[in-house]
């Protein structure tokens, strides 16, 4: 059969170990010319992956310790994929030992992952991974991948944001380029800041200055747009994000304007958008999973996969899902704009910057520039220590740890036989670093006593990966088992009555971000995007 004769050369655990290392990439690159070999081999690589652990519903989520008709229906909890450890808090090492083992000694460039990859998997995840600022036990998303980055968490807020008119989201022009209005009204130089009177009670305006925008210089802080999200201007990965989909919103919504010139302003906005979100997970299947997997195959995001199978149910995010996409280390310590070179910490809360440079700039020098490595002892020290001005708030890694804590996750061997993997053995089956073995040693005894957050990131992994086996497998199963359940794409709603023929067609010839970049850019033929760095 086909399929004997492919997943030999697709499944990198059980037999890199025999192929030269170019075969690999020479199959993938063959098939994926070939329609039905890609739909096909996409059909056994997304059913794979989503059967790597038991489909949903899971008998627990963060509502309690035990089974109950509040954790089978109440998606205000974040779920689980185990139940929880039962090891006494006062065993594991301190948090502050484990958040060390983050800290960056000397940064590692990933094999070819690029900055504008780390950029879209924040401004992608920051809209279904929400944990709620009150109750981390809680997610504050509604679970799908619904583009609220631009259209707000509930239909009111999408409400203040559209323009009112034609199906268009609300924006403004700055030097003849398009952007989401400000979120502030005008003010005098240094006054106190209101939100714009359309705009009130998009976001908490308290979280937002004092928490979100706590560190942003005042100068800045003018600027920040009226996005779906309180996080949406944090750094010019999520700004630029914004703008880009936010434009192509209203290029689809004009052409459709043009196409159907009875429709009133909600069939042209709702229409748009459906557009949008299928675009969306276009590019999550076909560049951004692909860019994840070992090989660059591009899988294809079959139409009614999901349709015939056990997977397919009510999307319910896991907190281990929630805390296996903290990349952190992605970022490296700088980067060059411009041939300058530039701290990262000049990445977050500078709308300015991209107001100066234009978009299209931005994403294509960050397209061009390598990601760093993911792992341990490789996140940048601004993420992992507190800001010096403000040493009473936990850093962004410590958060990280006091939640995995919180949710009393069990350790790493157990994730790894609960998805298929097998528990490894030693600390030298999880890295050949034997530092790193010593450190892991002295805090944990065991390589069974190993904490899942830790060990995922510790895990080795060659070149050609951009992170460990299981990491790898739980990103696969909760990404498929959660895009591809998404109600536009099942078989009686994927149609030209849902998208129109125009709107079909855009998404039939979209299958990568640079597709999007190039159609709302002054000069499409030099616009660039990429997730891989050749």
């Amino acid at each position: 059969m086909l399929t004997d004769t492919l997943l030999p050369l697709l499944d990198p655990r059980r037999h890199l170990g025999r192929l030269p290392r170019p075969i690999p990439w020479i199959a993938a690159g063959l098939i994926g010319r070939i329609p039905q070999a890609r739909r096909l081999v996409s059909r056994i690589a997304i059913n794979k992956y989503a059967y790597a652990v038991a489909p949903r519903p899971r008998p627990l989520t963060l509502a309690g310790d035990y089974t109950s008709w509040k954790s089978l229906t109440d998606r205000t909890y974040s779920g689980r994929h185990l139940p929880p450890s039962t090891a006494p808090p006062e065993e594991l090492p301190a948090e502050q030992d484990v958040v060390a083992l983050f800290r960056r000694s000397e940064e590692i460039p990933s094999t070819d992952t690029s900055l504008m990859f780390a950029f879209f998997a924040q401004w992608f995840t920051d809209s279904f991974l929400r944990t709620n600022r009150l109750d981390p036990r809680k997610n504050d998303s509604n679970h799908e991948i619904d583009l609220c980055q631009i259209y707000g968490v509930n239909e009111h807020k999408t409400n203040m944001l559209r323009a009112g008119h034609e199906g268009l989201l609300d924006s403004q022009f700055v030097n003849g380029e398009e952007f989401p209005k400000f979120l502030f009204a005008e003010r005098e130089p240094g006054g106190e800041l209101f939100f714009d009177p359309k705009f009130e009670g998009l976001h908490d305006r308290e979280y937002l200055l004092n928490t979100i925008l706590r560190a942003c210089p005042d100068e800045r802080k003018d600027s920040v747009f009226a996005v779906g999200l309180e996080h949406g201007n944090s750094t010019i990965g999520n700004t630029v994000l914004n703008v880009l989909f936010l434009r192509e919103h209203n290029r689809i919504a004009r052409r459709l304007v043009q196409q159907y010139p009875k429709w009133e302003d909600d069939r042209l906005f709702e229409t748009t958008r459906n557009i949008m979100i299928v675009l969306l997970l276009k590019i999550v299947v076909e560049e951004y999973i692909t860019h994840i997997g070992p090989f660059d195959f591009p899988i294809e995001l079959v139409p009614f996969v999901a349709e015939e199978e056990r997977w397919n149910r009510t999307n319910w995010c896991a907190i281990e899902f929630n805390l296996l996409y903290r990349w952190h280390s992605l970022i490296p310590d700088s980067t060059v704009f411009d041939s300058k070179r530039m701290s990262t910490r000049e990445l977050v809360d500078n709308n300015p910057f991209v107001l100066d440079r234009g978009i299209d700039t931005v994403i294509a020098q960050f397209s061009r520039q390598k990601a760093s490595k993911i792992g341990l002892r490789n996140t940048p020290a601004f993420l992992v220590d507190r800001h010096p001005g403000f040493p009473a708030y936990p850093s962004v890694e410590e958060r990280t740890v006091h939640l995995m804590r919180e949710a009393r996750l069990r350790p790493y061997n157990a994730y790894r036989k609960e998805f298929g993997l097998g528990a490894l053995a030693s600390f030298a089956d999880l890295t050949k670093d034997v530092a790193l073995q010593k450190t892991m040693e002295s805090l944990y005894g065991d390589i069974d006593n190993v904490e899942w957050y830790v060990g995922i990131f510790a895990e080795d992994y060659p070149e050609h990966r951009m992170m460990g086996n299981l990491m790898t497998t739980m990103v696969a199963h909760d990404a498929f088992t959660q895009a591809l359940t998404n109600p536009l794409l099942a078989r009686r709603v994927y149609n030209d009555r849902t998208f129109t023929k125009v709107g079909k067609e855009i998404i039939d010839q979209t299958h990568c971000l640079q597709q999007i970049v190039a159609r709302n850019s002054q000069n499409p033929r030099e616009a660039y995007a990429s997730f891989r760095v050749e």
